[in-house]
């Protein structure tokens, strides 16, 4: 029995916080003012993802800027994205999107 990862984001959204605090606990301070964007494979459908936007650890109140971002880098590469979920900092896209999807986000945010 399979559990989709599209039914509980919250689950993949926990572990990516807990992942960008302890690798900005164990270096420099520049990571800290870093945001984290992270893509998985959905089990129940190989042909789509889930990206998840996690904020910079630095910041005392943090920003959900990444809803935003997503859809801006989307528009700009015609990927298709479903933004369905609760938090507009997870998305689920085409795999096949990924590639041209982060570099214009790398674009955006840079």
């Amino acid at each position: 029995h399979t559990i989709s990862v599209q039914c509980r984001p919250t689950c993949p959204d926990t572990l990516v916080h807990i992942a960008l605090r302890s690798y900005v606990a164990s270096s420099r301070k520049r990571a800290a003012g870093l945001p984290l964007v992270v893509s998985a494979p959905l089990t129940a459908t190989p042909e789509e993802c889930i990206v998840l936007g996690v904020p910079p650890v630095a910041e005392a109140v943090p920003r959900n800027f990444f809803g935003k971002a997503f859809e801006q880098a989307a528009e700009k590469t015609n990927s298709r994205i479903d933004m369905d979920y609760f938090d507009s900092s997870v998305i689920r896209m085409k795999t096949e999107d990924r590639p041209k999807f982060f570099d214009a986000l790398t674009a955006l945010l840079s």
